[in-house]
């Protein structure tokens, strides 16, 4: 450890690290736009010029590496003066375009122009203009907005590695173009260069004037693809205007950063997964008895009454949270009834696949930790009680084809699923339950990573979290969790010990 003052304050840190890393450390904000944890440094934007005692010039924060007794200044004259000569420099030919701009109210730009300069412009001449490129099916680049910061570039470079970005021309003339457009919509992280675009120079066709991120809710979730435990916010609109859609509509999916993870970025099939979870049309919006809407409370003494047998199964589920499958299968074990999983729906991965889990289920994970049987091991199918817990996505083709075979052949059945699926319709009973972004519930991992995904908008419809319509004796998910890992894990565990980063099993 050496140690450095930062504004005249003197912090311990670990020697080689950059100026911008150890204040990002300790909270100091230092302007940026062309850093990225996740990418190699290229010094190019000049934003985050300090200044170091000893230094004939202002230093790149993203460059310089502390040495012991370094004294840097983040705030200093020369270092505003210096912030506001980029600025006005990045501004000579950038259009003041942000009421369009899809990047308005979450752009970097816009940030350090109110917080760094604030000055009227005193360029004289016309500014250049470029036409707006639909760089692929799913992209498209505005060159007027362009910083140059190459992040674009350098993410297509060195995390894919598929190059489809360049830089052309010097100078002033340089600007970004795409070699590749097919390739770039056979990549399937490609949409991530819309989310580390600082400005609004790189955007997704399908995001373009649909929402004002001020019209939506931020919510940090983890992604339902795979078994990957991507952390995602959900944008949820909360606003509803004349052409608007719903209220609590997902807009979109984008990156949220764990460190404990080890990446930044999420696959486009997890990112477009959103489209799923709007399909309101096809929502089990009430429990369904035999074709027929009854009330929540006939639900319950229903479930009551048709479960005190003796022969009784349930079946978790890969595709829903820790809490849900827990609810369930405390319900059983209090029956003394069998319990049992599916076996997750694999897909091939794509190329290149970096961190995408060949198992597309979020949960897979927690049920092979209980150490449950296969439903391929029912060996009698003959029920009088049987309930299933389904959710958005797929389970193995072969365990769907027996786990049918037990709802049809039981005396009475259950499904607990968000969208009406073919297990449903041969179900007696089928309960609605909530999609991910409706309720609190966690998730572990491929990497035994236990994360939370936050409840956003309320339940919709006659939704209710699964140990509701069991009446088991709990009050929150919370406290389905703090079992589980006593019971199942040997730990105390609750959301708070949790945090946003998860804990490690």
């Amino acid at each position: 450890m050496i140690t450095v003052k930062i504004n005249d304050r003197e912090y311990q840190v670990e020697e080689g690290k950059t100026i911008l890393e150890v204040a990002k450390e300790f909270g100091i904000d230092i302007p940026h736009y062309c850093y990225h944890p996740a990418l190699s440094i290229a010094g190019n934007c000049r934003m985050c010029l300090v200044e170091v005692k000893g230094m004939p010039k202002p230093m790149t924060a993203c460059s310089t590496r502390v040495s012991d007794g370094m004294e840097i200044y983040t705030d200093s004259e020369i270092v505003k003066e210096a912030r506001k000569g980029v600025l006005e420099f990045i501004l000579l030919d950038h259009p003041v375009d942000c009421p369009i701009c899809d990047k308005s109210g979450e752009c970097k730009l816009q940030d350090y122009y109110f917080k760094y300069s604030a000055q009227r412009s005193r360029y004289e001449f016309p500014k250049e203009r470029h036409k707006v490129q639909k760089i692929s099916k799913k992209i498209y680049l505005n060159p007027n907005r362009c910083v140059l910061c190459t992040r674009c570039v350098r993410f297509l470079s060195e995390i894919t590695k598929t190059f489809e970005l360049t830089t052309v021309e010097r100078g002033s003339h340089t600007y970004i173009t795409c070699v590749d457009p097919e390739s770039l919509d056979n990549n399937p992280f490609a949409s991530n260069i819309s989310d580390i675009c600082p400005v609004g120079a790189l955007g997704l066709n399908e995001f373009r004037f649909k929402k004002r991120v001020w019209f939506t809710k931020k919510v940090k979730a983890i992604c339902q693809g795979c078994s990957a435990g991507c952390n995602i916010y959900v944008d949820v609109s909360n606003r509803k205007q004349l052409l608007d859609g719903d209220d609590d509509e997902i807009v979109r999916i984008h990156t949220a950063e764990n460190p404990k993870l080890g990446q930044y970025f999420i696959c486009d099939e997890g990112r477009y997964s959103y489209k799923l979870y709007n399909d309101r049309e096809s929502r089990v919006k009430v429990p369904v008895l035999e074709g027929e809407e009854i009330t929540v409370e006939n639900a319950v003494s229903l479930i009551k009454e048709k479960a005190n047998v003796r022969k009784g199964v349930v079946i978790l589920s890969p595709l829903h949270s820790i809490e849900e499958n827990y609810a369930a299968y405390l319900f059983a074990r209090e029956r003394g009834f069998d319990v049992f999983r599916p076996s997750s729906f694999r897909k091939d991965l794509p190329e290149p696949a970096l961190f995408i889990e060949e198992k597309k289920s979020p949960n897979d994970r927690m049920l092979k930790l209980m150490k449950l049987p296969k439903v391929s091991e029912i060996e009698e199918i003959d029920y009088d009680f049987a309930l299933f817990l389904h959710n958005v996505g797929k389970i193995h083709s072969k365990s769907e084809v027996r786990i049918l075979s037990v709802l049809k052949k039981s005396t009475f059945s259950v499904v607990f699923e968000p969208v009406l699926s073919e297990f449903g319709r041969n179900a007696n009973l089928v309960l609605p339950a909530p999609i991910f972004i409706e309720e609190n519930g966690c998730y572990i991992n491929a990497k035994n990573l236990v994360q939370r995904s936050h409840k956003g908008v309320d339940y919709m419809y006659l939704s209710k979290p699964l140990w509701f319509f069991l009446d088991i004796n709990f009050k929150s998910e919370e406290e389905l969790l703090a079992v589980f890992a006593k019971e199942q894990l040997n730990i105390e565990l609750d959301y708070n010990r949790l945090g946003t980063e998860g804990f490690e099993l």
